[in-house]
């Protein structure tokens, strides 16, 4: 996209599509923060949430489920980190989600759990929950450890 179709592009762009260009755009500071976290509106601090807005939710207004799927393993892998340390890399290797109700809350929120820590697996679990405190998703990982080389 050359600078003029870009600055044509904005010009004729609705306020909710600038809001997400600025913060695309404000995201990209060099941080070791992932982009992809950034790109559908995870957000990492005491917790991992989801803000929803126009990159991630579907046709009918409510967030993707495939949102909701990427919420959840990067919540559940955040918690692994937390339990087993940095020093390991993991891969998921099974992740189920069950959902309970479509949303378009203001903010998702996930509360995570180890089920089971192996020697080279860990299964954990995580509850997706919407500003009312109801349950979205519920999904169960596991997950491979690899000792970081």
């Amino acid at each position: 996209m050359s600078k003029k179709e870009l600055i044509e592009f904005i010009n004729s762009a609705k306020q909710e599509e600038l809001d997400f260009l600025s913060e695309l755009i404000k995201s990209l500071d060099g941080s070791k923060m992932r982009y992809f976290d950034k790109l559908i509106g995870i957000r990492r601090e005491n917790n991992i949430t989801l803000k929803p807005g126009i990159n991630n939710k579907n046709i009918y207004g409510v967030v993707h489920g495939g949102a909701i799927c990427s919420l959840i393993d990067i919540a559940l892998g955040a918690e692994i980190f937390k339990t087993i340390g940095e020093d390991k890399k993991i891969y998921t290797l099974e992740l189920n989600v069950n959902f309970t109700k479509a949303t378009n809350s203001s903010e998702l929120l996930t509360q995570t759990k180890i089920l089971h820590l192996g020697s080279t697996t860990i299964v954990a679990q995580c509850y997706v929950k919407d500003d009312q405190d109801d349950i979205v998703a519920v999904g169960i990982g596991t997950f491979y450890i690899v000792q970081w080389i």
